[in-house]
């Protein structure tokens, strides 16, 4: 965004100095004394670096320091020029009228200011301008022209800004629209079952009824073995990308820019010919034809302008240049040139829809086609002098680069919107792949307890029912604790802690018949640091209830050498069946989040899992 944001601010100092340099042009060509033309040439000077100050954007969008006496300040220099050279000063009030547009708040109040400027600009040319079509185009097609045109090549900036602030919000929706559908489908599909168990367990408890006991426990022990298969489908369709046909959020900044960059260009093609038309002595059929032509050029121009698809131009774009360079210089054979001279705005096309050498190869001489037309053929529309060509170019080039300012805005809105939309896709892929990991890590284990612990009570229940209804406890317990953790999955935020999962662990390797030893003491973590090595933890003890057919195990934590190291060592590990990858890439995942190291090795026919994990302090 910061090669965006320094071009945004380029286009908004080339046009503005482009503007003024019309100015000192005027001021040059007045019959004024040389002490008013150096008067005039000072006022000038603080205008332009006035409005450099109020107009070019901050990066942070504020308006500058003091702004209210630097615009007062802007004010009074364009008052008294427009007072003192009433005659050459017209373009400059369009400066005072984009400062207004840019500054003042809220935007009814702007755009009231800048209707002022325009119609005090119209009454001073009423002063010095034979009639009212010419003081009216002073005040639209320079004073409106060019302070509109100023205020959008300065909101570039601040679309750049201004979008880029946005998008984090957007992600940030898109995510919390994914936890909520998250959330629903845990409990749809894992949550539900979970109740079922609770619900079975508890009717176990109270029925002394041997057989329905044992219909009762067969249900709930098919239903806990559904949640852990159900559990593993939502994780593993959670670890994909964003879903189809996201949804963006909409916002009017292509719309408004192509607003302002229409309106800018209606101003800059109509303004004078129109005036000249009007004001000639043609025919009632040149008239028509005339403004015919005038149209149809508008219409291409305006189309050559429109955002599409091939590589940002519109469709069918070198037909409507074509068309465009031939409706602007056949009519020359009709009408003479200081008639009927659109083709000094055929650079702003060839600028827009041009690229590489092209562009420049054709764009530069028809920015300079009035000098070409006075060497070749002696013909010039300003004049033959150096300040006459230099201005002309100026002229010419400047509104090509407002055309391409406003193109360029608009572009850059569509490629930030679907920027913006990438963005969301990407952090709703991250949210996904964080919602398998909990899933697996937090529910794998409490989900295999569960499961372990009903496949133990519905095997006692002939031999020894006291005992049974102590494992059926247990399970509903980590059934309960279950539903009490989906919210927390869904929600984001979980934190479990290492000595806690430990007791845990031990006491389900123990019902399955593991003899366990092993001491955890670790005391120099942090909470997070201490969550995640109990998650490793959990996720190993899972990995030994699933794939392991032994009898032992050593769980193992202490800090050695500035790191916490977890050791899980089993044995009876089946061959070709040890832990899936899936569950060991959370792990890693998680532990380098931390500064940690995960390793996993066989030997002797035992599972080693460790992890390593700074210690903190």
């Amino acid at each position: 965004m910061g090669s965006a944001f320094r071009l945004a601010r380029l286009v908004a100092v080339v046009v503005s100095v482009g503007f003024s340099y019309g100015g000192f042009i005027g001021i040059f060509r007045s019959g004024d004394i040389a002490g008013q033309k150096a008067l005039g040439c000072g006022l000038l000077v603080g205008l332009l670096l006035l409005h450099l100050y109020n107009c070019v954007r901050a990066p942070d969008g504020r308006r500058p320091t003091a702004w209210q006496w630097t615009l007062a300040l802007q004010a009074v220099l364009t008052g008294a020029g427009l007072h003192l050279f009433a005659s050459t000063w017209y373009g400059n009030t369009g400066f005072l009228a984009a400062a207004v547009l840019l500054l003042i708040r809220p935007a009814a109040l702007a755009w009231a200011g800048f209707a002022v400027i325009v119609l005090a600009q119209f009454l001073s040319g009423l002063e010095v301008r034979p009639t009212v079509w010419d003081a009216a185009y002073l005040a639209v097609g320079h004073t409106a022209f060019v302070g509109l045109a100023l205020y959008g090549v300065a909101r570039f900036a601040d679309l750049v800004r201004d979008m880029e602030r946005t998008r984090t919000a957007l992600a940030d929706a898109e995510v919390t629209r994914e936890r909520l559908a998250f959330a629903q489908l845990l409990n749809e599909r894992v949550g539900t079952s979970i109740e079922e168990v609770v619900r079975h367990g508890d009717a176990v408890r109270e029925s002394s009824d041997l057989p329905a006991v044992r219909e009762r426990l067969s249900a709930s022990l098919a239903t806990a073995r559904s949640a852990l298969n159900e559990t593993r489908l939502v994780a593993h369709s959670h670890r994909d990308g964003a879903p189809a046909g996201l949804r963006v959020a909409d916002d009017l900044t292509t719309t408004v820019v192509t607003g302002l960059g229409a309106a800018a260009t209606l101003l800059m093609l109509l303004t004078n010919p129109v005036k000249s038309i009007l004001k000639s002595d043609a025919a009632g059929g040149e008239i028509v034809l005339y403004l015919g032509l005038l149209t149809v050029f508008t219409a291409l121009f305006l189309w050559c302008c429109r955002i599409g698809d091939d590589d940002g131009r519109p469709r069918h774009w070198r037909l409507a240049l074509a068309a465009a360079f031939v409706v602007a210089l056949a009519p020359e054979i009709v009408f003479e040139r200081p008639f009927w001279y659109l083709s000094i705005f055929l650079p702003a096309l060839t600028l827009v829809l041009l690229r590489g050498w092209l562009r420049w190869a054709v764009t530069i001489p028809l920015v300079a086609q009035d000098l070409l037309t006075f060497v070749i053929w002696d013909f010039t529309l300003q004049g033959p002098t150096l300040a006459d060509q230099t201005y002309q170019m100026v002229w010419t080039g400047e509104r090509a680069l407002v055309v391409y300012g406003f193109v360029r805005m608009a572009r850059l809105a569509r490629e930030l919107r679907a920027a913006r939309a990438e963005l969301a896709r990407t952090e709703i892929a991250r949210e996904r792949l964080r919602f398998a990991r909990d899933l697996h890590d937090l529910f794998g284990f409490s989900l295999s307890v569960i499961v372990l612990k009903s496949e133990l009570a519905f095997r006692l229940l002939g031999k020894d029912r006291e005992r049974a209804r102590r494992e059926l406890d247990e399970g509903l317990a980590a059934a309960r604790q279950v539903l009490a953790e989906i919210g927390t999955v869904a929600a984001g935020y979980r934190e479990i802690s290492l000595e806690d999962e430990a007791a845990s662990a031990r006491a389900a390797l123990e019902t399955a018949g593991f003899a366990v030893d092993g001491t955890v003491e670790a005391r120099q973590l942090t909470a997070e640091q201490n969550s995640v090595l109990a998650t490793v933890l959990r996720e190993g003890v899972t990995n030994i209830l699933r794939h392991s057919d032994g009898r032992s195990c050593t769980l193992d934590a202490r800090t050695v050498g500035g790191k916490v190291v977890l050791r899980l060592r089993n044995d009876g590990v089946r061959t070709n069946d040890v832990p899936p990858g899936a569950g060991l890439d959370n792990l890693r995942h998680r532990l380098r989040a931390v500064g940690g190291l995960l390793s996993s090795e066989t030997l002797d026919g035992s599972y080693v899992l460790t992890a390593e994990i700074p210690a903190a302090g």
